[in-house]
């Protein structure tokens, strides 16, 4: 059973699903998943996890996603990038200095309405669906945060930036709210996303370069190599047979546990979510309890044991 995680640069054209769909074939695995959506023009970081490992995607660290923008002042389509319709045009293009101050602006949390061209659904319909018949939906705004904007360059009606910001951010619908706050209207021309996951772009393969390699499995990556956000617990191997029945082991069968039990987020199903290793092997995720006497006690959670490679 292969397993593990691959750092796939998407390029431009394919989508999310084209990838792993050639990698499928490539492999002949068929159980493989991406985590992270990439629009068909954007380029860059694609995690794909490789067999079992798919049971971790809930679990990656999808907080912080990274890009590279190349902005275009002046201009107003209706997908929101260069690739659309243009609604508009403009030739009075502000200074480079209030640009950046316009970007700059955006920073922190961010009510952003989702754009038509999108696949959110509508009464069962994908959004673009209804956008190439014309339609145009009313869409709730949705609580995003950009968490920095790191201006590269600006000339003539073209900026470029980087950006950090939260999941579920649509870049093409900051840019376009840029250019309504500068009133010249803004399209994003390219993007690329340089981190997702905390995985990298210096570090990611094409499809082409991996197919070309002597062994394509050289590129995998333990799939725990990105779950480390989460703290580690290491079991005595003795109750292996215990863990992996999905009953309860207690403190003094720990190896070690790492750092304190008032781990995770405000969110209370986070809470006490830990890696889960017999001695050095990475099992799955697992979930720390108390019994009335305060006594520890670690459960593998349900459907996240990682099964070993051959």
């Amino acid at each position: 059973m292969m397993t593990g995680l691959l750092n796939i640069l998407k390029t431009p054209g394919m989508t999310s699903h084209d990838v792993v769909g050639h990698l499928r074939r490539f492999t002949k695995i068929k159980r493989i998943g991406h985590a992270g959506t990439l629009d068909p023009q954007a380029a860059g970081v694609l995690p794909v996890c490789i067999g079992s490992s798919t049971k971790m995607i809930p679990f990656m660290d999808h907080s912080v996603k990274t890009y590279r923008v190349e902005m275009k002042l002046g201009i107003k389509t209706d997908t929101q990038d260069t690739t659309g319709k243009i609604l508009e045009q403009n030739d009075a293009i502000p200074s480079m200095d209030l640009v950046k101050e316009a970007l700059e602006s955006m920073v922190g949390v961010y009510w952003q309405t989702p754009p038509m061209y999108s696949a959110i659904k509508h009464k069962g319909k994908k959004l673009y669906e209804l956008a190439r018949t014309g339609k145009e939906i009313e869409r709730q705004p949705r609580k995003k945060t950009i968490y920095e904007v790191r201006w590269i360059s600006g000339k003539n009606d073209t900026v470029f930036f980087d950006v950090d910001c939260s999941e579920g951010t649509y870049v093409r619908t900051l840019c376009n709210d840029v250019g309504n706050l500068l009133g010249c209207g803004a399209a994003m021309s390219f993007l690329l996303r340089t981190e997702s996951c905390r995985l990298n772009i210096e570090n990611a393969v094409v499809l082409s370069e991996l197919e070309n390699a002597g062994q394509w499995t050289e590129y995998l990556m333990p799939i725990d190599r990105v779950l480390k956000h989460y703290p580690k617990t290491v079991v005595n191997n003795k109750h292996s047979k215990k863990i992996l029945n999905g009953v309860h082991v207690t403190d003094f069968e720990f190896v070690n546990v790492e750092s304190s039990l008032t781990w995770g987020t405000d969110d209370p199903s986070e809470r006490n979510i830990t890696r889960v290793y017999l001695e050095e092997l990475f099992i799955g995720m697992g979930k720390i309890a108390f019994d009335s006497n305060e006594l520890s006690m670690l459960k593998l959670l349900p459907q996240s044991h990682i099964e070993q490679s051959d």
